[in-house]
Parts: structure tokens; sequence; C-alpha cells
């Protein structure tokens, strides 16, 4: 089971840092979808160009874990120990133990990842405003920006099993005192998400046509399928926990 799991390579603040298989996949995948698109920006660079692609990706890893790590630490405040910080297919995620949790200790970890995310975004691009790089730098400076702030604001739609689903778990606990009562209105927001989700890119379809971004529908089609899955998986638990309290 451990084999499939994938391995740790290192440790951040004593926690664990694993790394699933299906990272080094996406990894594959981004060097192989940017590598051409970098090459024609910069056709001076020649195989330097798949260089740089693997440079997005290790971004993409970076942004991931300050996100995950935020997590972490946040809950440690709260005295929370952190298992784990695995790295996989859809992101990342961090495993931890709350002990005496409440909606507000609850909300303030969960927010502290997407958070990390805009700090980021926002310390680099006034970076960029005031160094103003050029080049294959400012290309990388850029992607920085853009994939931190992407991935901050994607984590703040407020359904499980994103960050944001958090926020509905946390107000629902704190009026009804129940916190499955609140994992259920966090998945059932989750799929209106994945609803929103699926009825832009249907609109982003219709309006392109034939120039219809194919990468772009099959990524949020993966994405739609692992928040469906997520969501269901909090309904499924908060139905059982909410079932066995009668």
């Amino acid at each position: 089971m451990a084999a499939r799991r994938g391995f740790t390579l290192v440790r951040v603040a004593g926690i664990p840092i694993r790394f699933q298989y299906s990272w080094f996949l996406v990894t594959a995948v981004i060097v192989v979808i940017f590598g051409p698109q970098v090459s024609r920006i910069f056709p001076e660079i020649g195989l330097g160009a798949y260089a740089v692609a693997l440079g997005y990706a290790l971004l993409l890893m970076v942004s991931v874990l300050a996100h995950e790590l935020a997590h972490a630490l946040s809950a440690k405040v709260f005295g929370w120990p952190s298992t784990e910080i695995e790295l996989n297919l859809w992101g990342g995620h961090t495993q931890f133990i709350a002990h005496d949790a409440t909606p507000g200790k609850s909300l303030a970890v969960s927010l502290a990842g997407p958070a990390s995310n805009l700090v980021i975004a926002g310390v680099g691009w006034y970076l960029i405003q005031t160094l103003e790089p050029s080049g294959v730098t400012g290309l990388l400076a850029d992607v920085t920006v853009l994939v931190n702030f992407l991935v901050g604001l994607f984590n703040l739609l407020p359904g499980n099993p994103l960050d944001g689903g958090r926020l509905v778990e946390s107000v629902v606990w704190q009026i009804t005192g129940d916190q499955d009562r609140g994992m259920l209105a966090a998945g059932w927001a989750g799929r209106l998400v994945v609803g929103l989700v699926v009825g832009f890119v249907m609109w982003q379809v219709l309006v392109a046509g034939p120039n219809t971004n194919m990468v772009l529908v099959v990524v949020a089609t993966m994405i739609c399928f692992f928040l469906w899955q997520g969501a269901g998986e909090s309904i499924r638990i908060a139905r059982a926990r909410l079932q066995r309290q009668r």
C-alpha cells in the first residue's frame, strides 16, 4: 500500500512531504504541453524551452506546498499536530489531528492556505512592477503570480472539498451547533460549485465553437470530477454520522 501511495522526499518543519506518483505524471504533462508554447515565445533557446516548462511545474509544486504548509503551520498554532503533507494529482492535502475543534479554528486553518497563495501573488506582482524582469525570468515571474492567484482564488470557492467549503461548514456549524450538518451543507455547496463550473465551460465552448481550447475543457472536466467525488464523500460521511445520532 505504501508503495502505491508514493514516497517521502523531504521534511519541512518536521512534517514529511509525500509525493504521490501521480504528481510526476502531472509534471510530465505540463512539460509536454507548455514546452512547445515556450519554444514559440523564445525560439532561440531551443530545447531549453522544455527546461522552462519544467520550471512551470516546479513553480506549481512550490505554490501548492506553500498552500499546504500554511494549513499545517496554522493548525500547529492551535496545537493540532500535522502528520503528513501529500502532493498528488489534484494538488495537495494536509493531514492533521484536530483537538477541541471549533468553527472559528477550523475556518482559520482552512483559509490559511489560499491566503498564503494570495500573499505570494501580491508580493510577486509588486516585485514585477518594481524590478520589471524580462525574458525567461519575466515569464516565470508572471507564471508565479498567476499560478498563486488562481490557486488561492479557486480554493476559496464555497464548497467541499475546497477550502472555501469550510466557510459554509463553519457558518452552519455555528448556527446549528452540529459540525456534521455543516459538512453536509458544504458537500451540497460543492456540488453546486461543480454545476457552475460545468455551466461556465459549456458557455465557453458555445462561444468559441471550433476554436475551443480543448486543454481547458479536459482540465476543467478532471477538476469537476475531483470536486464531485470530494463533495459526494462529504455528503456520505455527514449523512452516516447524522444517522448514528438518531
